[in-house]
């Protein structure tokens, strides 16, 4: 099988041209009081194409606000965000979301929900689209659900809904949010290896923000640790697991020492 797993030096030359490249950024809000909090402050990072990366941290660091800076659905403060080259300063099609909660129409069919971005970017004609949404459903697993509502479907399907949803679009990068963190732990394992199967079929960009360590490494070519609010990159670590991931992997003596390494980290706040 084999795992290696590796601190990267942050000084080590980084790839000439990343995906998406992430400098000095940093996020403040507002608070009730007048003032403000700092939620990230100077997070550096590049993320290469087709690449796995997994963001964990503490509770309230930062992760899913830095997850939409990418997404373009929250303005930094500070610094720069780029994707593909091109500054982001707001919503683009190239990059997709999958959010925790199932953001999918509850009066259309998983068909018709799976069409739905598509309609919206106005992307071919109604037979281009109910080929693209078919292909994506049986991608999720899917087939023989297509006429469905979200009713009729558990919520482990509704995901796989909102997944084949934003696939569908064909954007450059995914962004997912705890997407698995509300269904059951044996659900969660088998979209894990689903989550995977479609990554090597799409070759697809994908960043996930999760607060397992244990599905980050199993997820991750790449673990992104970020330290306590005022929350920065405090390390990477480089998984190199064997594809396809098995369920052995998973208790491996070697992926839970770097469990509990990441874990260490995370929780004495190092910086």
């Amino acid at each position: 099988m084999g795992l290696v797993a590796e601190q990267q030096n942050q000084n080590a030359p980084k790839q000439a041209s990343p995906l998406i490249r992430i400098a000095g950024v940093a996020k403040s809000f507002p608070t009730p009081e007048g003032g403000s909090v700092t939620a990230l402050e100077a997070v550096d990072l590049t993320v290469a194409r087709g690449e796995f990366v997994s963001i964990v941290g503490p509770s309230g660091c930062g992760k899913s606000t830095l997850l939409y800076m990418i997404g373009g659905l929250v303005e930094p403060s500070s610094g720069s965000i780029e994707v593909g080259g091109s500054r982001v300063v707001g919503p683009d099609p190239k990059v997709g979301i999958v959010f925790q909660e199932f953001r999918i129409f509850p009066w259309k069919t998983v068909r018709s929900n799976v069409m739905f971005g598509l309609e919206l970017q106005g992307k071919g004609n109604a037979a281009e689209r109910l080929a693209i949404a078919d292909r994506y459903i049986e991608m999720v697993g899917l087939r023989g659900f297509e006429d469905r509502l979200p009713k009729e479907l558990s919520g482990g399907m509704k995901q796989r809904v909102a997944i084949a949803q934003t696939f569908a679009c064909d954007p450059d990068v995914v962004l997912m949010d705890e997407p698995l963190g509300s269904v059951d732990a044996l659900t969660r394992e088998k979209l894990q290896d689903e989550l995977l199967r479609i990554w090597r079929d799409s070759g697809k960009t994908i960043i996930v923000v999760t607060h397992s360590i244990e599905e980050a490494i199993y997820l991750g070519q790449r673990v992104v640790v970020m330290a306590p609010r005022p929350s920065r990159v405090i390390a990477t670590y480089d998984v190199h697991l064997d594809h396809p991931r098995t369920a052995e992997m998973r208790t491996a003596p070697e992926t839970a020492h770097l469990r509990n390494e990441i874990w260490n980290l995370v929780r004495g706040g190092v910086t």
